[in-house]
């Protein structure tokens, strides 16, 4: 079975894609990731002309919106590890004749020359890698000298869910951050932006609520994660019904309430 907090980092062996797109598609509908987005868009200091690096472009919608702003004297150049993402965000952008280059790629292992791109730009990928120092060190590598580099991932760390079996919920969410290859990298963007020696370095926190059960299902894959804890033996059969039965009565009763805190990180190469 396919799992959004683990299947992401390798999109290309699972059974469905589809499962991976539709989680894609639902969050680039909702404002929250639209707002942020935006200023991420606003913080990389991108104009009419300039050459960007999207890493992790999914689905290519960020790639789209970023080639807008740079016009066609500019070059988006959007990488990302799944063949199957590339291929889905290169038949999004064909038609719309727009000047982007959907490339498969290691992040943590670019072929482009030093200084090539005027700025760059990672958005929810680092959580999926084991090691997202290397990823914003080459993305440090490839701007020019006072470019910046901006990246908003979550902490699962911050993940809650309002029930009221907090023993339950406690190992459901633990797991669900343990899940991902960096679950905490969102609370570890400024370390890892110091340690680049990155200048004017700026986090802005956002936190995302949700009080629908069903798109909470379709965001934190809840009833999914609750039956891999099950089968891994870290749940009994009892608490992984009865919190979802809890879950489920809150929803009727329109008192369902989930939220995580998001890192929104941004810095200028010396």
């Amino acid at each position: 079975m396919d799992y959004l907090s683990s299947g992401f980092s390798d999109v290309d062996r699972s059974s469905d894609p589809s499962f991976f797109a539709s989680c894609l598609i639902t969050l680039n509908s909702l404002t929250y990731f639209q707002d942020y987005k935006r200023k991420s868009f606003d913080l990389m200091g991108a104009i009419e002309g300039s050459r960007v690096l999207e890493v992790g472009c999914g689905l290519g919608f960020d790639a789209i919106s970023l080639s807008r702003i740079v016009g066609g004297f500019g070059r988006v150049v959007a990488l990302d590890s799944s063949l199957g993402m590339v291929e889905a965000a290169k038949s999004s952008a064909r038609p719309l004749g727009l000047a982007i280059d959907f490339m498969l790629g290691d992040a943590g292992q670019m072929g482009f020359r030093e200084g090539s791109f005027d700025c760059a730009r990672v958005d929810r990928t680092l959580q999926h890698i084991p090691q997202p120092e290397r990823v914003l060190a080459e993305m440090v590598r490839v701007i020019k000298r006072k470019g910046h580099i901006v990246a908003y991932e979550p902490d699962w760390g911050t993940f809650t869910i309002g029930c009221c079996d907090r023993k339950t919920t406690r190992k459901l969410t633990d797991f669900w951050c343990d899940s991902f290859r960096s679950g905490w990298i969102g609370r570890l963007l400024y370390k890892h932006f110091r340690r680049l020696e990155l200048e004017d370095i700026r986090i802005f926190p956002s936190t995302l609520l949700v009080t629908d059960l069903s798109l909470a299902e379709r965001i934190f894959d809840l009833s999914r994660n609750a039956e891999r804890a099950l089968d891994l033996g870290l749940i009994s059969k009892q608490e992984a019904e009865g919190w979802l039965r809890q879950l489920r009565e809150d929803d009727s009763s329109g008192e369902f309430f989930c939220s995580y805190t998001g890192f929104l990180a941004a810095g200028r190469k010396e």
